[in-house]
């Protein structure tokens, strides 16, 4: 009987230690694609804000731009417009720091759709063309996520 006790606890022992190894290694593979995803969105979020500094310069009498492409309505206010834009590059900000890293993917996702809808509203609410514009400009991001996801 003690030989069968004694087994019990070595195969106990055995089946515990590869679990624990298991589950390590799965941990790990979580926190490396965790981290990869943080990268991607960071690196998308870098491009929208980009972006957006480009359409604020287009409009912004304080900047100049060479060939702008972005125009207001005569009936838009550029103050209200430029600090619309100027809000959502600090709220992007966010999504390049270190506390991104403790949201989910999903609650990151939400987030930047949340701005992207914004911007999209503002094109088309106060641009010339604005139509057109959002649509662009949503073609453009979408390539330019795909290329951060598939490089």
């Amino acid at each position: 009987m003690p030989t069968d006790l004694v087994s019990a606890i070595v195969a106990g022992s055995i089946v515990t230690y590869l679990m624990y190894k298991n589950i390590n290694k799965i941990s790990k593979k979580l926190d490396a694609s965790s981290k990869s995803s943080f990268e991607t969105y960071a690196a998308f979020s870098a491009k929208i804000q980009e972006r957006i500094r480009k359409i604020k310069k287009d409009i912004d009498d304080d900047l100049s731009s060479d060939n702008p492409k972005y125009f207001l309505h005569d009936s838009s206010n550029q103050k209200v417009v430029v600090k619309e834009l100027t809000n959502l590059i600090r709220e992007l900000a966010f999504y390049e720091t270190v506390l991104a890293k403790q949201k989910s993917a999903k609650e990151i996702e939400d987030g930047l759709f949340k701005i992207l809808s914004k911007l999209d509203e503002i094109i088309r609410r106060d641009f010339k063309d604005g139509e057109n514009l959002a649509d662009e400009l949503r073609e453009d991001f979408h390539k330019e996520y795909l290329k951060i996801t598939t490089a």
